[in-house]
């Protein structure tokens, strides 16, 4: 047996041992190509606390890799993801199931501008059972954690759109989300909580003007979903979480942002992307609640800083536009999620965590309510500039 002599410790209930040819290769491939074989292997799960529905599992390989009288360390990452509902096997929607490998085994990560960094694909290999497996580079980093780490990425996000904006050819492939946000919302609506005996009951004031808010923006939102397909279009990541950012050194001593998991990969409105970075660590409690707002300005200034560096001339309107509103967007699942919240205190009304958790999204709705209400008179400022016979058709 040509890995008898293979020390191979399998913590999952992955078949690994007849996969020793491809992780022969992927390793191979990490170290370089450097000759040699392997040593030993260890596979353990990474488990993390909400995972994609398309995403079967994520792993972590390592070990030894031994080359003439040197022992190499090595380390990968397989990442395994799986059809879900027929909704997500199409590729207009946000979250296309084959969206990840097709990005891989297209090398399109390869093209971006080099402010933005990505994990190196070693593999993507289909399975019998219909699931793929996506063999890759272990990026070893840091999460970004203070506002200058998060303003630094804000300025290479900007920086990117810059350069699309500014000319750099849009990719063109069919299985990259062209609406995404339109998609998101449509699914957000559908599956968000509806606590209907609740929200029909008697409920305190400051409840009672999120709810009217709430429905205000949400008759105003088609629109403005129309709108911002005619902003410029950039490509996108459009899954901005904390652990999705990974910072780390080169190896001429410059720092490089790293951008993983390009499953929600899109072409989309100027400003969108960043929108989404700031709502979704608003949401997972990365930002602290008492600096919100100077965390959001701080962001968007950055960006646009970005997009000058990289020479995109436009009205930064529009850019404005795109981040108020991606943000503001998000209330359509997290308004629902608060009202869930508020109909569970009313049984447990003593619960300090669903307190907690209500305080926390009361405070987010109240951000979102101010950047709808700012996207909705650059929506009338910019109608011009996009040609948009829809808008001054309703503001008549």
């Amino acid at each position: 047996m040509p890995y008898s002599d293979l020390l191979l410790d399998n913590r999952t209930p992955l078949a690994l041992a007849d996969k020793l040819e491809q992780l022969v290769d992927c390793v191979r491939q990490s170290l370089d190509g450097v000759a040699g074989e392997l040593v030993s292997a260890t596979c353990e799960t990474l488990g993390y606390a909400t995972p994609n529905f398309t995403t079967a599992g994520i792993y972590r390989l390592h070990g030894r890799w031994r080359s003439g009288q040197a022992l190499l360390s090595w380390s990968l990452i397989l990442k395994i993801v799986k059809p879900d509902s027929e909704e997500k096997n199409n590729p207009a929607h946000h979250n296309y199931w084959r969206r990840e490998p097709l990005v891989f085994e297209s090398r399109l990560l390869e093209t971006l501008p080099p402010v933005i960094g990505s994990a190196r694909s070693y593999l993507v290999e289909h399975q019998p059972d219909g699931t793929l497996w996506l063999w890759m580079e272990h990026v070893q980093g840091r999460y970004p954690e203070a506002q200058w780490e998060f303003d630094a990425i804000a300025r290479r996000l900007g920086s990117m759109g810059g350069a699309y904006a500014g000319g750099k050819p849009l990719p063109e492939e069919p299985w990259i989300c062209r609406e995404w946000l339109r998609s998101w919302v449509t699914a957000s609506r559908r599956y968000a909580p509806r606590p209907a005996s609740y929200l029909e009951g008697p409920m305190p004031d400051g409840e009672r003007r999120i709810q009217s808010w709430f429905e205000s923006f949400s008759r105003k939102l088609d629109l403005h979903l129309e709108t911002i397909l005619r902003l410029p279009r950039v490509l996108a990541h459009q899954d901005l979480s904390q652990m999705n950012m990974l910072l780390r050194t080169d190896m001429s001593g410059d720092e490089q942002l790293v951008l993983i998991d390009w499953q929600f990969m899109s072409l989309s409105g100027v400003g969108e992307d960043l929108g989404k970075l700031y709502g979704v660590n608003m949401s997972l409690g990365v930002i602290p609640i008492e600096q919100f707002e100077a965390f959001g300005s701080s962001l968007y200034r950055s960006y646009i800083a970005g997009l000058r560096e990289a020479g995109w001339p436009g009205d930064d309107r529009l850019a404005r536009y795109g981040f108020c509103l991606s943000t503001a967007a998000r209330s359509v699942w997290e308004v629902p999620q608060y009202f869930a919240l508020a109909a569970q205190r009313q049984e447990a009304p003593h619960d300090s965590v669903v307190l907690a958790r209500m305080e926390r999204l009361a405070r987010i709705i109240e951000a979102y309510m101010t950047l709808a209400r700012e996207a909705e008179r650059l929506q009338v400022a910019v109608a011009g500039q996009l040609a948009d016979s829809v808008i001054a058709k309703s503001y008549n």
